[in-house]
């Protein structure tokens, strides 16, 4: 790790100051800040999300069952938790166990909103047809369909004509029209509440008592010492939801890609780096890296799916120069980079500290012992 914090600065909309574990809009309005200004309109909040929930479970709202196993990745929080590798690590353990997955995703901030089927390693639909997640999921699942539609129900049974024969349902836990078979509800060890309140104040999704339609949890992002972080949320856990399994899980770097092709890790031991993306919790990337040993001088925190312009990168590679590091990001982040941009990509899996997904598998229908 750098001997001193590294500097920080943002480039586009500012969002945050330059501690990126604090991003946190807060503009005034003389000395109100709007936060407190639209605080009335959190019991409204709850309302909606509360009766929603309650219509799909009382069946107000139609629940539609798909003829196989389902799983759903999603959590309680806005962004952040590492839904997207979680999923990667979910789909290539369902394949090694010689099921044949298809991902369902809406294709947040994508263009357009026709239905489209993704295949890596080089997907056909470009970007602005699938969304930055969805085009980083068909290049590292090659060969897996990512089923791109808002509509999941619908494009659940595009993937079964595909002949997939699980489903995982990317962002799912709030997606309550499609009965799933494993929730899987995901919470940041660094910030696994949200603040404890709904919008605008806090960064919940829904109350924390929607723990109890959960399958299991998987704490993310674990650190290094993670005894006291696993005991403070599973006590809460309990107390939300009984007794829920509780799996652990970190985020490790794999390899990266440099101008001269993929390369270990071992490439970022001792190398001064600019990070830079645009996510949910950014601060998250630039611990990664610090665990792999470069030395972090300096940070660019996008808003969350920002596309890069020219001018981004022009001046992401002037900072970079300026402080002899070299630009490095997510694989998020680095598929909506122009062919020739200067930066590095790391690739992260999201791994189990159990050893394995085994404990979660058991969960789903015919993926018991």
């Amino acid at each position: 790790m750098p001997d001193m914090p590294p500097t920080g600065f943002v480039i586009g909309t500012p969002r945050c100051n330059l501690q990126p574990a604090t991003c946190d809009p807060e503009w005034e309005v003389g000395r109100v800040s709007w936060k407190n200004l639209l605080a009335p309109l959190t019991p409204l909040y709850a309302t909606v999300v509360t009766a929603r929930a309650a219509a799909y479970r009382r069946g107000w709202l139609k629940v539609h069952r798909l003829p196989v196993p389902v799983v759903s990745v999603g959590n309680l929080t806005f962004g952040g938790t590492g839904k997207t590798p979680t999923v990667i690590a979910l789909v290539r353990e369902l394949a090694q166990h010689g099921r044949c997955p298809a991902v369902l995703t809406r294709g947040y901030g994508r263009r357009g909103r026709a239905p489209v089927v993704a295949v890596g390693p080089d997907p056909d639909p470009s970007l602005h047809e699938t969304g930055d997640e969805a085009q980083e999921l068909a290049r590292r699942l090659p060969g897996v369909p990512i089923v791109i539609d808002a509509d999941r129900v619908r494009g659940g049974r595009e993937a079964l004509r595909g002949g997939a024969d699980v489903l995982v349902l990317d962002d799912g836990f709030q997606h309550l029209r499609i009965a799933r078979d494993l929730d899987l509800v995901l919470l940041d060890a660094g910030d696994p509440w949200g603040g404890n309140q709904l919008p605008p104040r806090g960064r919940l999704r829904e109350p924390v008592s929607a723990l109890a339609r959960a399958s299991a949890l998987l704490i993310t992002k674990m650190s290094a010492q993670p005894e006291e972080q696993i005991a403070a949320v599973t006590g809460r856990v309990r107390r939300l939801a009984g007794e829920l399994p509780v799996l652990t899980a970190r985020l490790v770097p794999t390899r990266v890609r440099t101008s001269d092709g993929w390369r270990g890790v071992d490439v970022l031991a001792g190398q001064r780096v600019l990070a830079f993306a645009g996510l949910g919790r950014p601060a998250d990337f630039a611990r990664v890296l610090e665990d792999a040993g470069a030395h972090v001088v300096t940070t660019c925190w996008f808003a969350d799916h920002h596309s890069y312009t020219r001018d981004d990168i022009r001046r992401l590679e002037v900072e970079a120069q300026r402080e002899g590091a070299v630009p490095v990001t997510t694989g998020k982040d680095a598929v909506k980079l122009p062919a020739d941009a200067q930066a590095w990509e790391v690739e992260a899996e999201m791994l189990p500290i159990e050893g394995s997904w085994s404990t979660l598998l058991r969960l789903l229908p015919g993926m018991g012992p």
